[in-house]
């Protein structure tokens, strides 16, 4: 399909040219009463971040990013996750070094698992993980502006080609506000 949908809007099914311009008009108004009534504005607002992964001795793995957002998320009515991927970049072919990953909100009064992944596929250098929390994220940003996150897992202990200084992690996070 090529990125494309295939519809058949275009396809006349019986009825002749008055029944489809009936349907179409029916179409058109209930498609029109949607936008009546209560409506909200959506954006969506891309963060990038990046951490290393650098196994211990167990073969765990830590690390925190604190992200910093332009604007103060409370301005928006609801914020949430849309979709929360990590990309690898050679020498890294894929993110099999890893067994299995979670990432948390972090504030002055606890934890929150956000997303978690296990099983990464071979040959994909960029995956998505499972949201965990799909509820309204503002609560995290405790200044309206800042989150910490903290990344933690298992590393795959048959992968043995470990660079000194670990492996970089690209984070792209899509905040939907609305």
């Amino acid at each position: 399909m090529n990125g494309f949908i295939e519809s058949g809007a275009g396809q006349r099914v019986g009825g002749g040219e008055k029944r489809g311009a009936r349907w179409a008009l029916l179409v058109g108004a209930a498609m029109a009463m949607g936008t009546f009534g209560c409506s909200s504005v959506v954006s969506e607002y891309d963060v990038d971040a990046e951490f290393t992964v650098t196994p211990k001795v167990d073969g765990s793995f830590f690390w925190w990013n604190e992200v910093t957002l332009e604007s103060d998320v409370n301005s928006y009515g609801a914020a949430r996750l849309g979709f929360v991927r990590i990309s690898v970049a050679p020498p890294a072919e894929d993110v099999t070094f890893v067994d299995e990953i979670l990432g948390e909100a972090v504030t002055s009064t606890g934890r929150t698992p956000l997303v978690s992944k296990s099983e990464m596929p071979p040959k994909e250098p960029d995956v998505i993980l499972d949201v965990l929390h799909d509820g309204d994220i503002r609560p995290f940003f405790e200044d309206g502006k800042k989150v910490r996150v903290e990344w933690s897992g298992r590393t795959n202990p048959n992968f043995l080609a470990w660079p000194t200084d670990g492996i970089d992690v690209s984070v792209k996070v899509r905040l939907v506000l609305d």
